[in-house]
């Protein structure tokens, strides 16, 4: 879901969704022939294209999906009671052309506003890629790959291999963390993030190595550069990979645009506090 961001605060991170699929729909639509991706491709276009409707109300769809049909085992409480999200409010011009308030709690029930998804197979809801073991290659590398400590913060203008020490050994929820992403805010960016891949240039993404994107949209900002961090969870491709014993893992970041633009300024492996919490309160 992101972290969450209050008045004042500077984003801490977005969503894997968000900053993932959601934002690789707008680039793969957007049309490279025009200067910055319009209209899809580009933050100020985007409402332009014809698909921008579609796009948002599958996100609405996703969000009803998640809510009623995600396994509670998968996200034990879905329940956001934060006041401040609850109550945060946007203004929109009605079909009169009135300016109305609509806050965040008025739209969590698609049903109470007037509509519902039709209800169809979901093959992809449990889904999970081919195990995948380690092989003799990435054994190799494992042993050879240096320390993420010793290469952080860095410039990705190309592919880079390290490892990263895990918190414990053993099943357990832990959550990659990429520190201080610093970006160019007016390009096309984007990279992916592979664990124990054996490929040395990875595009396969259908494979339980891959463990998630991050992408940007380009937009105008007043400095031209924006910050954030990601968090990805590790616990499914730790089980699909058989490294749950393993000490450390091979993280291989991938660049997908072409020169420099990002900046990462850290990287490791935390427990995932939103587990922690449920083990307790069980």
């Amino acid at each position: 879901m992101g972290q969450p961001l209050r008045e004042g605060g500077k984003p801490d991170g977005g969503g894997s969704s968000e900053r993932g699929s959601h934002t690789s729909v707008h680039i793969w639509v957007g049309d490279p022939r025009q200067p910055t991706g319009e209209d899809l491709g580009n933050f100020y276009s985007a409402g332009r294209d014809p698909l921008f409707y579609c796009h948002h109300a599958n996100v609405d769809r996703m969000w009803t999906l998640w809510q009623y049909f995600l396994p509670s085992n998968k996200v034990p409480d879905k329940r956001i009671t934060d006041p401040d999200f609850l109550n945060a409010a946007f203004l929109f011009y009605d079909e009169n052309a009135q300016l109305v308030r609509v806050t965040v709690k008025d739209c969590l029930d698609n049903l109470r506003m007037g509509y519902d998804f039709e209800r169809i197979d979901l093959p992809w809801l449990d889904y999970r890629p081919p195990r995948q073991t380690a092989k003799a290659k990435v054994l190799r590398t494992s042993s050879t790959a240096p320390k993420a400590s010793t290469l952080f913060p860095l410039n990705l203008d190309k592919v880079v291999r390290f490892q990263v020490d895990k918190t414990k050994k053993g099943k357990a929820d832990e959550l990659l963390v990429l520190e201080n992403i610093t970006v160019e805010t007016t390009k096309f960016l984007k990279f992916d993030v592979f664990i124990n891949d054996e490929d040395d240039n990875a595009t396969e993404l259908d494979k339980a190595a891959y463990l998630g994107t991050y992408a940007q949209v380009p937009h105008k900002t007043p400095n031209r550069t924006a910050t954030s961090t990601i968090r990805m969870k590790l616990t499914d491709l730790y089980d699909d990979m058989d490294i749950e014993e393993d000490d450390s893992i091979v993280v291989t970041l991938v660049p997908r645009h072409e020169g420099p633009g990002v900046t990462i300024g850290g990287i490791k492996i935390i427990e995932d506090p939103d587990a922690t919490k449920t083990t307790k309160s069980s």
